[in-house]
């Protein structure tokens, strides 16, 4: 992960709170996917690939204590792989074209601290 990305991460983590629930962080990592306008102006030039966003959100994840595999996964398509795991964001965010899965934006960011 290069310095900006770890940046994002970090203003990722200390934006969102310790008792995030599951769905919660599916639906940001579904917002980010689909749409990166809710983050601060800094971070929109970021390269926020599903790869980059799978890794940040694993290690989101398991800093925030989620369960490994959280009984509703499998409402995202994420039924097969660790939450901690790469593989299970990319599931996740695989669900948008899969299962036609919409995020919710303005829920997404609420859970966001908007800085510029």
């Amino acid at each position: 992960m290069n310095d900006n990305l770890k940046d994002f991460f970090s203003y990722l983590n200390q934006s969102l709170p310790n008792d995030i629930k599951y769905r919660e962080l599916s639906n940001l990592c579904l917002t980010l996917f689909c749409n990166i306008s809710i983050l601060p102006e800094k971070f929109q030039s970021l390269e926020l690939n599903k790869e980059n966003l799978a890794i940040i959100f694993s290690k989101i994840a398991k800093e925030k204590e989620i369960p490994s595999y959280p009984p509703i996964a499998s409402l995202y398509g994420a039924s097969f792989h660790n939450s901690y795991d790469k593989g299970h964001w990319l599931e996740v965010m695989a669900s948008v074209l899969k299962l036609a899965n919409e995020p919710d934006a303005k829920e997404a960011e609420k859970l966001l601290v908007l800085t510029n």
